[in-house]
């Protein structure tokens, strides 16, 4: 109840206020001058919401832009990103090509070089055999200048054959090592031998 009787108390010094400019003679000019600012109020009210509703087009559309372009800008960074993967993985891959071929390449290098090591073994081998064979065929000429045998090596290895030309006569050489012994051999051998030299 309270807040009816001043609510009702209010309306009557407003009613009083309005009797008092009615009675003043200026109401209807302060009228016509509020309802002039009232209406300029809403001229740029309306102003106002035009280029309000002009300015939120015009930033919805640079928003639009902007989100356009950032996609594309993602798109693009997607692309760039997918373009280095496939670069890495090329690369990868050629690095591990490299690693095979540097493994090959050692492994053939070690072979190379073994089958050097191995050539220049024969080639020691076959300068020995060389030099074998030079001192094998000297002595061999040596032996036939001192004992003058020439050996028949068609027989079989367990007999001893040949021809010893001596000062005088040729003479035929056939022994069997089997029957006799080294020793006896060697003797009789050395005894064909011309010691007059």
């Amino acid at each position: 109840m309270a807040g009816l009787s001043e609510r009702i108390q209010d309306m009557e010094k407003v009613s009083k206020e309005l009797l008092k400019l009615m009675a003043e003679g200026k109401a209807v000019e302060k009228l016509k001058d509020n309802l002039s600012k009232q209406e300029q109020m809403i001229d740029k009210l309306l102003d106002t919401r035009k280029t309000t509703k002009q300015l939120i087009k015009e930033l919805m559309a640079t928003e639009e832009k902007a989100a356009q372009k950032l996609y594309d800008r993602e798109q693009e960074l997607k692309e760039t990103l997918q373009k280095l993967q496939k670069i890495e993985d090329e690369l990868l891959q050629a690095n591990e090509k490299d690693a095979t071929l540097r493994n090959s390449t050692n492994e053939l290098k070690k072979q190379l070089e073994a089958l050097r090591e191995e050539i220049r073994q024969q080639e020691r081998n076959a300068a020995e055999n060389v030099d074998a064979s030079m001192s094998a065929t000297y002595l061999v000429h040596l032996y036939y200048q001192i004992c003058h045998i020439d050996w028949d090596y068609s027989c079989d290895p367990s007999v001893i054959k040949g021809t010893h030309y001596g000062p005088d006569i040729a003479q035929s050489i056939n022994l069997d090592s089997t029957q006799h012994s080294r020793c006896f051999i060697s003797d009789h051998l050395w005894n064909l031998v011309n010691t007059s030299w």
